[in-house]
């Protein structure tokens, strides 16, 4: 196989662009390059395609190095995958880089080739130090620690049996830190044993490297993407999820990771159902429940079922006993009004109305959060339609597929907004109050609403303007307008569109770059102030 990884890598960008050049003089096209087409830090990779790479890296080290392939799975295993770590520590101290990677010394491995074919069998009969009966043949690793061929098979099943672990697994012996190798597994594992240690063994490139990771999509993804640069901020695997490569989480800028995690926690946290708890009930006077007032008088009934079954004032919490016409009757409470004169009621009626503020805040931009993930899911159905309605387009009108693919970038580029709308929110949430936060706040929702306003649009255009070319029916006798000027019509939409498509990506480039960064904010700021005064 080509030692290469050219097969890996993005095409320039002098041949992405050579590629859009049609053979049309091109003079009403009107191209928008999508961010994912643009050449990344990082590398999209399948499952078969995950195998080549490690392959090819063990290969790397196993000539560098000049020794077997299985032992260097286990050297670029123990030096996470990096190669360049692995030459520095090999060629400073062999002897101590075999020792604590578990392989044994160079002389011991060259007198003993068998342990890489399935292990050295003694032509003596001795008792396995395992199960103590007498064997023909005992098995051994470089290490010398002969186990019978049961016995082998046993514990190399308990280790596969035991997770991903396996790929480390050590001699039997106590305190020996030899290394098994593939071959031993392959030997004497069963057939399922054996696929799911090949599984171990392929994901340890993955999960043993810190260059690559798998694709967090919670629907389910088995690719792997493999960095070759500076940390990106946002990874866009070809299953069409976009997540955060640091913390692994659905992209979600201008939020940071840590208000990510904040807010997950948050949404999952008994800490909302206390807030909730405190603004909408108050503590029953005998036995201090939780109640809640779901009926309009004031007489309440600590029920019986995990209560007291006490009755009182929802006003006052007095015992209701005392109360009557003279206090107000079931829907007013004279005592209330005169204990709340005196100030009796002030602190825990501003505790409760404290927190009722505090969770109707975070349900206002719980809510917004939620209708922009709804729509952001959205358009992936509608993507899904699209699929069907270009060819339709091309069948009625003879447009040009490539005249159509404005639909996909303008409904791409809907997708892309809603997700950063979507963190905005969060974003606003935990925006500091106070201090010098005003105009933060201000430049926030301004550049927010923008961008909802013309995201809101673009989809508008895309969910009823295109339906007026697809659902184009003439009357009974009616003469149908012409292709010619039906084309005209939708190269006006399609310049809408475009230009529209040219105006969102401005504004979501512009308040994800600018938020949380005081001085683009202040530079936003001016042109704004300067553009208001012209």
């Amino acid at each position: 196989m080509e030692d290469s990884a050219s097969e890996f890598e993005m095409p320039s960008d002098d041949e992405a662009m050579s590629g859009q050049q049609s053979d049309g003089d091109g003079d009403n096209e009107m191209i928008i390059e999508p961010p994912e087409a643009r050449k990344m830090p990082y590398v999209i990779m399948t499952r078969d395609e995950i195998g080549d790479r490690q392959r090819r890296c063990i290969k790397h080290a196993s000539d560098l190095l000049d020794v077997s392939q299985a032992d260097a799975f286990v050297l670029l295993r123990e030096n996470t995958w990096d190669l360049a770590r692995l030459q520095e520590a090999w060629f400073n101290h062999e002897d101590k880089t075999r020792q604590r990677c578990g392989l044994g010394s160079a002389s011991s491995s060259a007198s003993a080739p068998s342990a890489a074919t399935g292990g050295h069998a003694s032509g003596v009969q001795q008792s396995c130090p395992i199960c103590m009966t007498q064997r023909d043949a005992l098995f051994s690793l470089d290490c010398g620690h002969g186990f019978c061929a049961e016995c082998w098979s046993g514990y190399l099943h308990s280790q596969v049996d035991d997770g991903k672990a396996a790929v480390q697994a050590r001699c039997p012996q106590h305190k020996c830190g030899r290394t098994v190798p593939v071959s031993f597994f392959e030997k004497y594992c069963d057939q399922v044993r054996w696929q799911k240690y090949q599984e171990w063994y392929l994901f340890s490139f993955v999960d043993d490297n810190p260059s690559v990771k798998w694709c967090t999509n919670p629907g389910g993804c088995k690719n792997a993407i493999e960095l070759q640069g500076v940390d990106p901020p946002e990874i866009r695997c070809s299953c069409a999820f976009v997540w955060c490569w640091p913390c692994g989480e659905e992209a979600h800028r201008p939020a940071d990771c840590k208000t990510v995690h904040q807010w997950n926690i948050k949404n999952s946290a008994e800490s909302e159902n206390i807030s909730w708890i405190r603004a909408n009930t108050k503590k029953c006077p005998k036995c201090h429940k939780p109640i809640e007032k779901n009926q309009g008088c004031n007489h309440m009934v600590c029920s019986k079922a995990g209560g007291c079954g006490f009755e009182f004032c929802w006003q006052c919490l007095g015992d209701w006993s005392t109360h009557g016409t003279s206090t107000g009757g079931y829907y007013q409470c004279n005592i209330y009004d005169k204990q709340a004169k005196e100030g009796k009621h002030h602190e825990e009626e501003k505790t409760r109305m404290q927190a009722k503020h505090a969770l109707d805040r975070y349900i206002f931009f719980f809510e917004r959060f939620m209708e922009h993930d709804r729509a952001m899911k959205l358009t992936v159905k509608e993507e899904a339609e699209l699929e069907k309605q270009v060819p339709q387009l091309h069948d009625d009108y003879n447009f040009d597929v490539t005249e159509l693919h404005f639909l996909y970038e303008a409904l791409r580029q809907v997708r892309s907004c809603r997700l950063g709308l979507k963190w905005s929110y969060v974003y606003g949430y935990y925006l500091e109050e106070g201090k010098d936060s005003g105009s933060e706040k201000n430049l926030f929702e301004y550049l927010q609403r923008n961008l909802e306003e013309k995201n809101d649009l673009l989809h508008e255009m895309l969910e009823k303007e295109l339906q007026i070319f697809l659902k184009r029916e003439k009357d009974p006798g009616e003469e149908s307008l012409p292709k010619e000027v039906v084309q005209k019509q939708f190269m006006e939409f399609r310049s809408k569109v475009t230009n529209f498509t040219n105006v969102t990506q401005k504004f979501l480039t512009q308040i994800l770059q600018d938020l949380g960064s005081e001085e683009k904010l202040t530079q936003t700021r001016t042109t704004l102030s300067s553009g208001s005064h012209s």
